[in-house]
C-alpha cells in the first residue's frame, strides 16, 4: 500500500511539473501542442517514477 501511494504521489509530481513547463511557454507555443503530448509526457514520468520505486536497492 506504501509503494501505491508513492507511486501515486510520483504521478501527481510529473503531472504538475509537466503543466507547470507547459504555463512557461510561450502561448503560441502552448496552442500548437497537442493535449495529446502533454497526456503522453505525464504518463510517461509517471511509469518512469513508477519503475524507480519498484526497484529493490541492490
Amino acid at each position: 500500500m506504501d509503494r501505491l501511494l508513492r507511486a501515486a504521489g510520483r504521478c501527481g509530481l510529473a503531472f504538475l511539473l509537466v503543466l507547470g513547463t507547459v504555463a512557461l511557454l510561450p502561448r503560441a507555443v502552448r496552442e500548437a501542442v497537442p493535449d495529446a503530448v502533454v497526456g503522453g509526457a505525464v504518463l510517461l514520468l509517471g511509469a518512469v517514477g513508477v519503475r524507480r520505486a519498484s526497484r529493490r536497492p541492490r
